[in-house]
């Protein structure tokens, strides 16, 4: 973020972090001539992943997401809205979205594996970020998370029910190193037929600045079960980071699943840019 579909939830802390690195430079001021307020900055990311997994079955799902963020920050608050583009193939268990909700697809092996495309659910968070210089160098971000049910769930784009979640990122730099720890929670809604369960979240891992230009970003990533039918997901992530100016990042990522819980492995890019 960041965060394989199942935890791209848990790459929000890495993708968020390299978010922040794209804007950080970015005036505190709007621009003369700027629609928006003063001290607000206007952000924005597209990107795509692709990832394959069997979820526990004899046939692979191939999940490819197209990624659109919006965001707004103001000092230490920031604002955000996302729709991913999706199209799902195969007849995996359970497959997610770029938020990590989950998306139930088919239970019946009897069912021909088929193709579904469209728009994804409306995801909006709020996070607001605690400065080192308040807690003896270390950053503390709180963030919260809904999920409104705008994709068709009929066309199983979507569970149909709105989902709920927070979660805390605690980090301190020692140089080019910024180890970091994120903790999550996700209340799910519960789908007529279907039993899923809340589901807690762990991220640990570092960022590296390389140079004024380049940062990686490596992680271990936990989530625990969805459903009787998917066991827990966890898995391995690692990113580079072109940061060219105080407004533009490119970032090439990839996931290696370690359980059947998460896609055997995934690869996607993010281009975030800082409008004012």
């Amino acid at each position: 973020m960041h965060r394989s579909i199942a935890h791209l939830a848990r790459m929000s802390c890495p993708l968020t972090v390299l978010a922040l690195l794209a804007m950080s430079g970015v005036s505190a001021q709007a621009s003369e001539g700027s629609l928006l307020p003063d001290g607000w900055q206007l952000g924005g990311t597209l990107g795509m992943t692709d990832t394959n997994g069997d979820y526990g079955t004899a046939l692979n799902t191939n999940v490819l997401l197209g990624l659109t963020t919006l965001s707004m920050a103001n000092g230490n608050f920031k604002f955000s809205a996302s729709v991913p583009y999706m199209r799902i193939s195969g007849r995996g268990l359970v497959v997610f979205d770029a938020s990590g909700n989950p998306i139930i697809i088919n239970r019946r092996l009897s069912v021909a594996p088929d193709v579904r495309t469209g728009w994804g659910d409306l995801n909006l968070s709020a996070s607001y970020t605690i400065p080192p210089a308040v807690l003896s160098g270390f950053e503390v971000r709180v963030s919260g998370v809904v999920k409104a049910p705008t994709a068709a769930a009929r066309r199983r784009l979507s569970t149909g029910e709105a989902d709920y979640g927070a979660s805390i990122d605690v980090s301190r730099q020692f140089g080019a190193w910024t180890p970091f720890v994120t903790v999550g929670y996700l209340d799910q809604g519960q789908p007529r037929g279907y039993t899923l369960y809340n589901t807690t979240s762990v991220s640990a891992g570092t960022s590296l600045e390389i140079n004024d230009q380049l940062v990686a970003v490596a992680s271990y990533d936990f989530d625990s079960a969805d459903t009787p039918l998917v066991e827990a997901g966890q898995e391995l992530f690692g990113s580079l980071s072109w940061v060219r100016d105080d407004r533009f990042t490119l970032t090439g990522y990839t996931t290696v699943g370690l359980t059947s819980g998460s896609p055997s492995v995934g690869v996607g890019f993010l281009v975030s840019y800082g409008f004012n």
